[in-house]
């Protein structure tokens, strides 16, 4: 978390000192974010947004967003038999999503999801087990598609490799990864508009996890 001096803060925000002490004296718990090195009080940057309507806003709609999508989770893990809900209890190393440069169609990014398995299972796959569940989705801004992907990778030495595989292989495209968090429910969220067609795939590497049995 990043800090900024009570004088900038000031500056960032177009707020009174008067001001911010009184945002903090009523919401205590925030306060309890801030740090006091000396005489000088300290401000998380991100808490900027606390004095601006505009984002305040969009944040409430994220929030919102995001209760629908739980709510849209829970009733996805009722039913115990859906490919979501099956998902939902494997193991997952990263969650991707790949903005390609170029407009491709459904049938088009099909293929390259699957070219990236390959490319990967071939350079790697007798080393560490991999597991991928990848969805198409269509852009909302502009025409063509995205794909949103999960992939668990066995071989915990081979992670950082193969994630500088991916970008390598999508060196072109706009490719944002994390850290995969079943608590933030990034399988339902890739499969959130359902699964049909060319839409989606699930590969599964099972050459390691014999090798291991026997």
């Amino acid at each position: 978390m990043k800090y900024e001096k009570m004088n900038k803060f000031i500056k960032t925000t177009g707020k009174s000192r008067t001001t911010i002490y009184r945002f903090y004296e009523k919401n205590p718990e925030l306060k309890e974010e801030t740090k006091l090195k000396g005489n000088r009080r300290y401000i998380p940057e991100g808490h900027a947004k606390y004095f601006d309507s505009e984002k305040m806003f969009d944040e409430y709609k994220t929030l919102e967003q995001q209760n629908k999508s739980m709510r849209n989770l829970l009733e996805c893990l009722a039913d115990k038999d859906s490919f979501p809900s099956l998902f939902w209890h494997m193991d997952w190393s990263f969650f991707y999503t790949i903005a390609y440069k170029t407009e491709r169609n459904k049938k088009s990014c099909f293929k390259v999801m699957t070219a990236m398995y390959e490319h990967l299972l071939n350079k790697f796959g007798e080393e560490t087990g991999l597991r991928l569940f990848f969805t198409t989705e269509q852009f909302t801004n502009r025409k063509g598609c995205h794909s949103h992907f999960v992939i668990h990778v066995d071989n915990k030495k081979l992670k950082e490799a193969i994630v500088n595989e991916i970008a390598v292989f999508f060196e072109y495209d706009r490719v944002e990864v994390k850290i995969y968090d079943r608590n933030q429910a990034g399988v339902y969220y890739i499969a959130k508009d359902g699964l049909q067609g060319e839409d989606w795939d699930f590969r599964k590497d099972i050459r390691r996890e014999v090798r291991v049995e026997n």
